[in-house]
């Protein structure tokens, strides 16, 4: 897959010859990349009855803690002190119609590391692991032909923002005055440039209308922080209806990430946080009631929690004495989505166990590279990603009996699995039809059975050797050095 990342910025006058040489740079990048042929997208065979969602919208809260709007949880401060919760119903109601996990524990306390983690499925990841290939769920949804966008406000990171097709995030995280960039990843395939360029334009006008909105209220009035949220949810749900009415067969992904509930935590002290909560509460329901209509998974969470060292205090989640606390580790998940049942599920579950369900709830098999953590099991069905090197005769079978056989030319996604059953593929290359390969597995088990020869196997690493590759490679260093250079050059003048 073929990118280019074009960021809207303003620069004095005195950049103009570094930016007309910086532009003359980035037409020759699109050019060659219009010659590297756009990667085949994964296929999908229903076994079973599914019933897949359009798509995901996942609605990062920043610095939300479950412990002060799940009924279970009491918040309490470092000196023991009991503290408010936020009063939030039409969050409740949420919890009450849909799949709700009670006990969500993040590894990393902070902002950057909560949104690799979700990310990768990785307990360990940071922003330089997550711009790598094939650590993302957003690189195995673009196998499957999804889309992906974002709105990340404040504490974004690069690496999360790479695997957009377009995003857009504040540079300078600031309530008072965002810089909001908008950021496309152009994808050589003419449909998914076309729906890129207008989601841009789409973010566009909600860019320009910030500012206005929040100067509306006082600086650091709690009005304001509220309008921050708010803006950024109404803007996904502008995406969601504009997507439905301009290219409604068009899968993807939708990440919102609301920022202003950390800063009130950090700077408005616990009744300011617990006051933010409950400012997004009619907003979050709004973008959950849209995803309703559109077939759309809904996912609520939150990066990290917040901690407070005592009653009317301002608070903190990365430092030592913050970082240790329940509130701060503890985050909520809910799940609105197509075959999952309107349950409480209890047990100790983890953040990165995030990714792999997100997976699974979109019925999209595929290995997260990095991933230690394992999918919450919410249906009654597996699926499995068949990966096979060349065009070929692909059969399932299960005890003799051929459920499924077909001419396939890519990887497979094999839907609506028995779980725990065993199961058997056997595939025939076209090339070389005695060079059989069969693989026996049991669905829910893994989702990925891999039908390629241990010579193939070797040859598959080697994914640096492919000419894409090479001439992606070497574009993006030529790329980065003549922005080095012409950095360089700027910071002289």
């Amino acid at each position: 897959m073929a990118l280019i990342k074009n960021v809207k910025m303003i620069y004095p006058k005195r950049k103009t010859d570094a930016l007309h040489l910086f532009s003359i740079c980035c037409i020759f990048l699109l050019i060659v990349c219009f010659f590297i042929a756009p990667a085949e997208a994964n296929s999908i065979a229903e076994i079973g009855p599914v019933n897949s969602p359009h798509g995901a919208v996942i609605l990062i809260i920043d610095g939300l803690s479950s412990c002060y709007i799940y009924p279970e949880y009491t918040p309490y401060a470092i000196d023991g002190s009991v503290l408010e919760k936020a009063d939030v119903p039409k969050m409740q109601e949420i919890f009450g119609n849909n799949c709700r996990i009670l006990d969500v524990t993040v590894p990393q306390t902070f902002t950057e590391g909560g949104h690799s983690v979700i990310a990768t499925g990785y307990s360990k990841a940071d922003s330089e692991l997550t711009g790598s290939s094939g650590s993302t769920i957003f690189d195995i949804a673009h196998d499957y032909d999804y889309l992906t966008f974002a709105i990340m406000e404040k504490g974004d990171s690069y690496g999360f923002c790479s695997k957009q097709n377009v995003v857009m995030h504040d540079t300078e995280n600031s309530i008072n005055e965002p810089g909001i960039v908008i950021e496309t990843n152009m994808l050589t395939d003419s449909t998914a440039k076309s729906i890129s360029l207008d989601i841009t334009e789409l973010m566009q006008s909600h860019s320009s209308m910030l500012q206005k909105k929040l100067n509306q209220y006082p600086e650091g009035s709690i009005e304001r922080y509220n309008e921050y949220n708010i803006w950024a949810i109404e803007a996904g749900i502008d995406v969601i209806e504009y997507m439905k009415k301009e290219y409604p067969e068009q899968n993807y992904i939708l990440t919102i990430n609301a920022g202003a509930v950390d800063s009130a935590g950090h700077y408005k002290k616990n009744s300011g946080y617990v006051s933010c909560i409950e400012g997004i509460d009619n907003a979050s329901y709004s973008l959950y009631e849209t995803c309703l209509k559109n077939n759309l998974a809904f996912v609520l969470t939150g990066d990290h929690g917040m901690a407070f060292p005592t009653d009317d205090s301002k608070g903190g989640h990365q430092a030592e004495k913050y970082s240790v606390m329940t509130e701060s580790q503890k985050v909520p998940l809910v799940i609105a989505a197509n075959d999952i049942e309107n349950v409480v599920v209890g047990g100790i579950l983890k953040q990165e166990d995030i990714a792999p369900t997100i997976l699974e709830v979109l019925n999209i098999p595929g290995k997260l590279r990095l991933a230690d953590g394992e999918v919450i099991e919410l249906k009654n069905y597996a699926n499995i990603e068949a990966i096979i090197p060349e065009e070929g005769e692909l059969t399932l079978s299960r005890n003799d009996e051929v459920l499924f056989r077909d001419n396939v030319m890519e990887n497979i996604a094999l839907q609506g699995l028995e779980p725990d059953i065993e199961y058997v593929l056997t595939f025939k290359p076209s090339s070389d039809p005695d060079n059989t390969v069969q693989q026996s597995f049991r669905a829910g088990s893994d989702n990925s059975v891999s039908l390629l020869t241990s010579e193939q196997h070797s040859k598959s690493d080697k994914s640096y050797q492919n000419p894409r590759y090479i001439t992606g490679g070497i574009l993006i260093v030529a790329v980065n050095l003549i922005g080095l250079l012409l950095i360089q050059k700027v910071l002289k003048q």
